[in-house]
C-alpha cells in the first residue's frame, strides 16, 4: 500500500504548530520558530501518515504557486488575506529536501493526490480536506478508512458543485446548502441535467453552473484540466 501525504496540510499544521509568542520587555512581542521543531512535528506526521494506514510506501504533493483555476475564475482563493504562518516557507522546502515531495507548475497538492490516486485501490490518500470524497479512491480521513467508489464520488461532485465552496471562494448555487442539495438531487436524481436545472432554478446561467462543477473538480487524470460536465 502506497500512502499519499497532503504536504499542504502538514507544512501549514506544523507551521501554526510551532509558532511561540516572545515578550522581549513590556512593549515588545515576537513571534519565533525552531526549525529543529517543524522538522520534527513533520517528521511527526509522515510517521502518523503510515500508523494511520498501513502504508510501506509514500508521496507527497505540494501545491504550486500557480494556479489553473484562477484562469477559470479569478476570485478563485482570493478571500484567503490571513498571514502565512511563521516557518511555512521552511516546512515546503523540508518537504521538498527530505521525503522528495512534487509540485507541478499550475496544479494544487489535492490534484496530484487525485490523480496519483483515482481508481486505484492500492493507494490511499491521507488528507483532512472533505473535497477528497469526489474521487475515486481509499480515503483516510477522520480517523477511519474509506473506499470511495466511482459513483459516490461523482454523487458527492454534483453536491460540492451545488454548495459551492466559502474556503475556496466560489459559491455555488444560491441558497443550496449540502442538505438542500442532497435534497434535491434525491428527487431529481444524481446526474449533472439535475444540477444544471438547480442553479438555473436559482437564477445562475449555465456557464455558472459548468464553472463551478469545473472549480469543484480535483482532477483525476492530466486529462482532466479540460473536463467539463457531460450531459448534452
Amino acid at each position: 500500500m502506497i500512502v499519499l501525504i497532503d504536504g499542504d496540510q502538514i507544512a501549514y499544521s506544523a507551521a501554526f504548530a510551532c509558532e511561540q509568542e516572545f515578550k522581549w520587555d513590556e512593549d515588545t512581542w515576537s513571534l519565533t520558530s525552531s526549525e529543529a521543531e517543524l522538522s520534527s512535528v513533520i517528521e511527526g506526521y509522515i510517521d502518523k501518515a503510515h500508523r494511520d494506514t498501513g502504508a510501506d510506501e509514500y508521496r507527497v504533493a505540494l501545491s504550486s504557486p500557480n494556479n489553473f483555476r484562477v484562469s477559470l475564475y479569478p476570485a478563485y482563493k482570493g478571500n484567503r488575506k490571513a498571514r502565512k504562518p511563521l516557518g511555512l516557507k521552511f516546512c515546503r522546502q523540508y518537504l521538498l529536501d527530505n521525503h522528495d515531495a512534487k509540485l507541478e507548475d499550475g496544479f494544487e497538492a489535492d490534484d496530484l493526490l487525485g490523480i496519483w490516486a483515482a481508481d486505484d485501490y492500492n493507494k490511499v490518500i491521507w488528507a483532512a480536506d472533505k473535497d477528497f470524497l469526489t474521487i475515486p479512491c481509499n480515503l483516510f480521513r477522520d480517523n477511519k478508512l474509506q473506499r470511495i467508489s466511482l459513483r459516490e464520488a461523482d454523487k458527492y461532485l454534483m453536491i460540492q458543485t451545488l454548495t459551492g465552496d466559502t474556503i475556496d471562494n466560489y459559491k455555488g448555487a444560491k441558497g443550496y446548502g449540502e442538505k438542500t442539495a442532497k435534497k434535491w438531487l434525491d428527487i431529481n436524481g444524481y446526474s449533472w441535467e439535475a444540477v444544471e436545472a438547480a442553479f438555473l432554478k436559482a437564477g445562475h446561467t449555465k456557464n455558472e453552473f459548468e464553472t463551478n462543477a469545473k472549480l469543484a473538480r480535483i482532477l483525476r487524470s492530466y486529462e482532466d484540466i479540460d473536463w467539463r460536465p457531460i450531459y448534452d
